[in-house]
């Protein structure tokens, strides 16, 4: 009897490991089926920025077609742009819950959830050019702790990179040399950083948003504008500022596409690994594009009669003689291993690209 019992119990296990084996291969066999068959997949696709940003043309757009062409049509996107599907504060969020499935960020717009980069990425004088940055922070991007901290942690997963061109300064009637002259101003920073750098400068830091920076400006909100060239352009704040500085690498922002994690793992691996690979591509080239974009912007800036400033050695070294001192008094401030780490490797990486 205890013969017979013993038979049935290894007879009832071997029947339950045959099942599980083969619904592992039947949803591997799905995989592949969904995969070879072409069964068309739509993810929404939500961004701030207009139709006409220079974003939207060159990186949402070539990211889409080239995704669509490379799955052969598999996947397939509806585009909503100018905060169709919400405002740019929320789009995490929005993407996080799955009312999008891919989304444009700003790390700067999050500081409790992206605690590293978004503060990280703002440290003025950390790079130089939008390359430079752009790599850099891909890289640490794919890798514990920002992979975790800052990403899988909200439900997302990185695709695609974008350092901004590091922040110059504007004003509609004063010209910024060193930073003395930034004293008593009010300036529009974004980040925790700058904020206190701000601060240290004996100004006001005021926090706008990019679709609030026109009117903001335009009345006399703040008075000197903290923003990289391409922004600056995009928004059409040239019609306005009368002085701008060159060089001057007053922080920058970790910016990127972000895609929901639970849409991303439940996809075929063909197209993983696509989208993976369209956003390293665009990631490098934008970032090129981008460097470029910007001199040809501060070169239209001064033939519409901006006065472009560019900063004497002396005067970038009395910059980065402070920015030091923000670097250091900030670091010690979060007594943060991730942190210290991260800032480490961020510029250890940027020697690889400059």
């Amino acid at each position: 009897m205890k013969r017979m019992k013993s038979a049935v119990f290894l007879l009832a296990c071997v029947l339950l490991m045959l099942a599980a084996c083969n619904e592992d291969n039947a949803d591997s066999q799905n995989d592949v089926q969904a995969s070879e068959t072409g069964e068309t997949i739509t993810l929404k696709f939500a961004t701030a920025q207009s139709e006409t940003h220079s974003l939207t043309a060159e990186v949402f757009k070539p990211f889409m077609e080239k995704v669509t062409e490379l799955t052969d049509g598999q996947v397939q996107f509806e585009f909503y742009p100018a905060e169709q599907l919400g405002k740019f504060a929320d789009l995490m969020d929005l993407t996080r819950d799955g009312v999008a499935d891919i989304s444009f960020f700003i790390s700067t717009y999050y500081p409790s959830q992206m605690p590293i980069t978004s503060a990280l990425i703002g440290i003025p004088g950390l790079y130089s050019t939008s390359h430079e940055g752009t790599m850099a922070y891909h890289e640490l991007s794919k890798q514990d702790p920002v992979l975790e901290t800052d990403f899988l942690r909200n439900g997302v997963r990185p695709l695609f990179s974008y350092d901004a061109p590091p922040g110059e300064l504007w004003t509609t009637g004063k010209e910024i040399k060193v930073p003395e002259d930034l004293k008593g101003m009010k300036v529009r920073v974004t980040g925790e950083v700058l904020n206190r750098a701000t601060v240290a400068l004996d100004a006001s830091p005021i926090n706008i948003s990019l679709s609030e920076l026109y009117e903001g400006f335009d009345r006399g909100v703040f008075n000197v504008l903290n923003l990289n060239p391409q922004s600056t352009k995009d928004h059409g704040l040239g019609e306005i500022i009368k002085f701008g500085t060159v060089g001057i690498d007053f922080g920058g922002s970790g910016t990127g596409l972000i895609i929901n994690e639970k849409v991303f793992l439940g996809l075929p691996e063909n197209v993983q690994e696509i989208l993976v690979q369209v956003g390293d591509e665009l990631t490098e080239s934008n970032a090129i594009r981008t460097d470029e974009y910007v001199q040809n912007i501060i070169e239209d800036f001064k033939d519409q009669g901006i006065q472009m400033y560019e900063l004497s050695e002396e005067e970038k070294a009395q910059w980065q003689k402070f920015y030091s001192e923000v670097e250091a008094k900030w670091v010690k401030e979060q007594s943060n291993p991730d942190i210290e780490k991260t800032l480490d490797d961020f510029k250890e990486a940027i020697k690889n690209y400059n």
